[in-house]
């Protein structure tokens, strides 16, 4: 049996299958082509991205709300070993904190630089300004450097770092 097309439809069907073909590459390439694949959506690096995520889920805070919700908002930003750090060592305190002040609060974050680059784990200092801090604080506006590493689906927070920990990073060398 053998098909029989005009040369007119025959133009037509190779006219369709090559706008198909274009069609399928353009849409598989156009990821490629239209995002730069070292900068978010924010413009920000990706681990800068991650830092300022992390931040912003570790210090909205409020005494209304389930302690719970506040460690699984900041291990959504978090890996497995930041998430056991929040909850091991930063939830009880802060948690003890936010009710006694009774904290209700958000903030901005700003990144500031990258203190320290190894690769797949990279520390970034960033600035904290506090929408409603409460009395104890020494000041609304704080740097907090956080440790942020790359794992396959993406950059991680891993832990904000301790004040006893900054020092060294803040402190000029001569």
């Amino acid at each position: 049996m053998k098909i029989f097309f005009y040369p007119e439809a025959r133009k037509f069907l190779i006219a369709i299958l090559v706008t198909g073909l274009l069609a399928i590459i353009f849409l598989s390439l156009r990821s490629a082509i239209l995002t730069h694949p070292s900068v978010s959506e924010t413009g920000m690096a990706p681990d800068a991205q991650a830092a300022v995520n992390a931040v912003i889920a570790f210090y909205t805070l409020d005494y209304t709300a389930s302690p719970e919700l506040w460690i699984s908002n900041v291990c959504a930003y978090a890996t497995d070993q930041g998430c056991n750090a929040i909850r091991l060592f930063f939830a009880p305190t802060i948690q003890t904190q936010v009710q006694r002040n009774q904290i209700q609060t958000g903030c901005s974050v700003q990144p500031i630089r990258v203190v320290e680059d190894a690769g797949n784990i990279r520390i970034w200092q960033v600035s904290v300004t506090l929408d409603h801090p409460w009395a104890d604080l020494k000041a609304p506006t704080q740097d907090v450097l956080v440790e942020v590493e790359k794992v396959h689906s993406g950059w991680l927070m891993n832990r904000i770092l301790f004040e006893q920990e900054i020092e060294r990073f803040l402190t000029p060398t001569h």
